[in-house]
């Protein structure tokens, strides 16, 4: 650049001497033209100028050259910047998991062992350290279901189920049938299948049990076709033969049972379904087959606590059709030695029914006290049932225990359906009156009995213990006051249907 501005002032001096006519080449070559020197100047200048603008031609790529790796080693870094980031997250995040795994491990082994008690309190503390972690939630609601607190577990199973797997959703169906939510536990169950690919005969048959609640066609259907899938599948074949009882279909019931045993006569459960499905038709002819099929299921398993359930009730039965005292008796008796006979060979966690319903048989055989502790055992054993703690209130109403009385109706109720309540609220009002409680305090009891006969359209049967209750809570009408004994009288009418509940529910109930 300043080797140009050198040579310029001498071209423009010798462009202008030219300009008026004078060269300074004229002296040493007389031939040369006058214009020869200012080109060949300015020639030089355009080369000078072309080489300069070359060179920053290269210096200018050069520079955009490195400005392109500069950029190119910035978003590397960038990118190796995002690298490291999400390695650290990742790591963090593994070691929150491990550290969540290690917090949730004593539980995790509790629920394993099946020591659902000491797992619930450990695991509910692990749901307060860890706030946000699912998995703790989740064991927590399994902790919860084992120990068949379904209404507390179910939260917790639903908030776990944001990690969707087949264990899960078939749990949380199981829970949310057990509390009645068949809509939400057939959805469940279907989302299983999706999730699965595939319809296994087992998820069908869960289907087919949960949606017997809401529509036995369409149980009818599924339980079909988990039959088909497998003719030789007996929990299916058993979901639908109790289907079919539950319908009234009794003769398609002992149809599939004898299709079944067909198919495999080592079948016990279809020698007992059978057995069930004829005992419900109600023939008085059919009673030496099903004595027959229960001895054929108990010769190859003796445990089956539904042999003797149905043997008792069979006799039951044939008390209710006796026409003198003997044979009532009697029946009762082989009622009562097939109750007994069940609670020596069945285990322990099926007895609670057989009590309960020894201690209806002493409850009709007039021995109030050992009906009483019968009762009590069938409770201790078995808690959670409404049919346990309504025998226990129904002997110690007949052994006039009214305290007592009001006391286990009070307990039983949480169990209780429409059938429960109606019992449990009767026998709570014939146990306050006969006490000698002021009427007007039961008002709310009896508008809850008036309006539970008067809201459903089912029907409300006596059981065969009724008279005997009937007959007690007669006698001590005669002993206590007026009021009172009309109160009692006006309850026994309306359940056996001889006082409308509207009528009871004015004379008694709250207005």
């Amino acid at each position: 650049m300043q080797l140009q501005r050198i040579l310029l002032v001498p071209t423009i001096l010798i462009i202008i001497a030219s300009g008026f006519g004078f060269s300074p080449l004229t002296a040493i070559l007389p031939s040369v033209t006058p214009l020869l020197l200012p080109g060949v100047c300015l020639v030089a200048l355009l080369f000078m100028h072309m080489t300069q603008t070359h060179a920053l031609t290269q210096a200018l790529t050069r520079a955009e050259t490195d400005r392109e790796a500069w950029r190119d080693v910035a978003t590397r870094q960038e990118a190796m910047q995002h690298t490291v980031t999400q390695l650290t997250e990742a790591v963090h995040t593994a070691q929150q998991t491990l550290g969540e795994h290690e917090t949730l491990l004593p539980g995790r082994l509790f629920l394993l062992q099946r020591r659902y008690e000491e797992a619930v309190k450990t695991l509910q503390q692990n749901a307060e350290q860890l706030p946000t972690s699912l998995d703790a939630r989740w064991l927590l609601g399994e902790a919860l279901f084992g120990l068949k607190r379904y209404p507390e577990a179910l939260p917790h199973l639903q908030a776990g189920l944001a990690t969707e797997n087949a264990h899960r959703l078939a749990l949380t169906a199981q829970c949310e049938q057990a509390l009645g939510h068949y809509e939400d536990a057939e959805q469940r169950i279907v989302r299983l299948i999706e999730v699965r690919g595939e319809a296994r005969q087992e998820d069908l048959v869960t289907l087919g049990s949960i949606q017997s609640a809401l529509d036995p066609q369409r149980a009818a259907d599924t339980l079909e076709h988990a039959l088909g899938l497998n003719l030789l599948n007996s929990a299916a074949r058993y979901q639908l033969i109790d289907l079919k009882m539950r319908t009234g279909a009794y003769e398609e019931a002992i149809e599939l049972a004898t299709e079944g045993l067909e198919r495999n006569p080592t079948d016990i459960g279809c020698f007992v379904s059978r057995s069930e499905a004829l005992f419900r038709r109600g023939w008085t002819e059919d009673e030496k087959d099903i004595l027959h099929d229960l001895m054929l299921a108990q010769a190859k398993n003796r445990k089956d606590y539904n042999i003797y359930r149905l043997r008792g009730a069979l006799h039951q039965r044939q008390a209710s059709r006796a026409d003198n005292a003997a044979d009532i008796r009697q029946a009762l008796q082989h009622a009562l030695e097939a109750y007994e006979e069940g609670l020596r060979n069945v285990p322990g966690k099926f007895q609670a029914h057989l009590l309960a319903a020894e201690s209806r048989i002493l409850l009709q055989l007039h021995r109030f006290s050992e009906s009483v502790k019968t009762a009590q055992r069938a409770v201790e054993h078995h808690p959670g049932h409404v049919s346990n703690h309504l025998a226990l209130a129904l002997a110690q109403l007949a052994a006039r225990q009214w305290r007592p009385a009001t006391r286990t109706t009070a307990k039983g109720m949480q169990w209780a359906g429409w059938g429960g309540r109606i019992w449990l609220t009767a026998i709570s009002i014939f146990a306050h009156t006969c006490a000698g409680a002021d009427p007007r305090t039961l008002r709310t009891q009896c508008t809850a009995l008036a309006t539970e006969l008067d809201g459903d359209k089912r029907d409300f049967t006596l059981s065969e213990t009724w008279e005997t209750v009937r007959d007690v809570l007669r006698e001590t009408t005669n002993d206590i006051a007026d009021i009172n004994g009309t109160l009692v009288r006006d309850t026994i009418a309306m359940l056996e249907s001889t006082m409308s509940p509207s009528e009871y529910r004015h004379t008694w109930g709250t207005r």
